[in-house]
């Protein structure tokens, strides 16, 4: 993905990375613990969420806030993520997440 092509705005970022991740607007709402007419005034642009519904919108979405805000234009820290099934994705997560456990 080129920089030219990521969505510039928060409500276009959210869109984007949720497609590719597959998840319907249910889906990522019930992983990040929200109702679905938030996901939907999110990414209609008619609601800015909270920082803590940044925050669980991108951890729900395996992404940095930072990225989900514009700041970043880097989804991830491993290349041609987006060629990996969603079940692939969630098997490499768990690896990081055990390394990272492992160093505390």
């Amino acid at each position: 993905m080129t920089e030219s092509s990521i969505p510039s705005t928060f409500a276009a970022r959210l869109r984007d990375i949720r497609e590719k991740r597959g998840l319907s607007q249910s889906e990522l709402a019930r992983e990040a613990g929200m109702q679905p007419s938030a996901i939907a005034h999110f990414e209609a642009g008619r609601r800015k969420p909270s920082f803590d519904n940044v925050r669980a919108l991108a951890k729900a979405l395996k992404v940095t806030a930072d990225y989900l805000l514009g700041t970043k234009t880097t989804t991830t820290a491993f290349r041609d993520e987006e060629k990996l099934s969603a079940k692939d994705r969630n098997f490499i997560q768990n690896i990081i997440d055990t390394m990272i456990g492992d160093k505390k």
